[in-house]
Parts: structure tokens; sequence; C-alpha cells
């Protein structure tokens, strides 16, 4: 059995023989930055980057050690041994004996599946990890993935017709992403062909407002043909 590795929300690990306890949430964070980049070994300095940035203490290399000693441990008691191995100048996560959830959200993006990558999401990633740096930057991808995820999600139900069922969606995400200008147009698409042209319209002079108020700038191209299309009928 693999160990599972869970990111996308608060740290989920299973082992063998059931949960992983870390103690502290810098043990949690040490661990889940190694599973970011599982199977491949991931400097000291690169680890205290992403626990400290730029404020790292003097002791921090020392200190990271002691983290790595106790995150082996728990590993262990939960039939994990051996899955944290070290490999100069660094550490890694043996990717023969780990499945991480990130990895298989990937795999679901890649393969056109985005419903099947929407319910391996729990949360924000990483939410109880305290990281800085290197790590930060990967958590700004995942939202990103994440949003992807959900507007391909929403786009397939258009495609197939299920208009009045995208519409709900589509306006929670509007309301998160409020510059995705392709969301704001597929809302106004499925508006339009569940029968609401007025809601289409409205939402045009919505996202308009927004960014001619906010931003300075008219609507894109997509935008404004989706607008001529519901005033044409």
């Amino acid at each position: 059995m693999k160990l599972s590795v869970r990111l996308l929300g608060p740290l989920e690990v299973h082992g063998p023989d059931g949960p992983v306890h870390f103690t502290g949430a810098r043990r949690r964070a040490v661990f889940a930055l190694l599973a970011l980049r599982t199977g491949r070994m991931v400097s000291r300095s690169a680890l205290v980057d992403g626990l400290w940035g730029e404020d790292a203490p003097f002791t921090a290399t020392k200190t990271l050690q002691g983290h790595i000693a106790k995150v082996r441990k728990a590993l262990a008691q939960a039939g994990a041994d051996g899955v944290l191995q070290t490999r100069e100048p660094g550490y890694l996560l043996d990717i023969t004996q780990v499945e991480v959830d990130v990895e298989v959200f990937d795999e679901h993006m890649r393969c056109g599946r985005p419903e099947a990558a929407l319910r391996l999401y729990r949360g924000e990633p990483l939410a109880d990890c305290p990281v800085e740096g290197w790590a930060g930057a990967e958590i700004v991808r995942l939202r990103e993935a994440l949003a992807l995820a959900e507007e391909n999600h929403v786009a397939a139900l258009c495609r197939d017709g299920r208009y009045a069922e995208a519409i709900g969606p589509l306006e929670r995400l509007v309301a998160l992403y409020p510059l995705r200008e392709s969301l704001w147009e597929l809302l106004m698409q499925a508006q339009h062909r569940a029968g609401r042209p007025g809601d289409a319209l409205r939402t045009y002079r919505r996202v308009r407002a927004l960014l001619v108020e906010e931003f300075g700038m008219e609507p894109g191209d997509a935008l404004r043909r989706r607008e001529a299309a519901v005033l044409a009928g």
C-alpha cells in the first residue's frame, strides 16, 4: 500500500498502518514541501526557503534537521518507514511508495476530466501548512488550476446543452474570479440559451461596469460578440 498524501486542502497523510500524525505546523509544512516534489530531491536550502522565506533564522538548517527526524518517526509509526530518504544535499520522498493528490489532479486535467479533478479539492491547498518562497508560488499555481478545472467543467455542461444547470455555478465563479472574461462569456451564453436573454444582457452590463470602473478597460472581443448575439436573438 502506498502512502496517500492529500495537499488540496488541509494536509492528510495515510500510511499502511493508519493516519500519519505530525506534531506541529512546521513539521507538516516540511512534509508538504517534500510531497510537492515527490520523487525529486529537495535541497536543504530550498526547504529552508520554503519554511521561512527571507526570515530564516541563523539556526534554520539545524532546526530543519530536527523536523526531518520527527517527520521520519511519524511516518515509521504509520508503517511508512523508508519513504523519506536522504539524497545529498537534501531529501526526497520515494515516488514508488507515495501517491499525491496533486499529481492525480494534474493527470485528470491532462486527460480532460475536470469533474474528476474537482472531486479531489477539499479547500485551500496546504491550508494548515505555513509555507513561504517557492511553495507560495506553487499554491498560486494550484489555485489557477482549480479555476481552470471549474471553468472546463461548466463549459462541458454548456456543450452538453445543460445551460440552466450551469448558471448557478457560473454565478459563483464570476464572483470568485471577476477578471476571467471567459467565465462571464460562458455565463451570458448559458443565460441566453436557457431562455433568459434579459439576464444575459444584464450580465454584460455588470462585467462592463466592473472593467470600466475598476480598470478603465472595455470588455474583450468575445464578450462584445456575445452581447451582439444576444441582441440579435
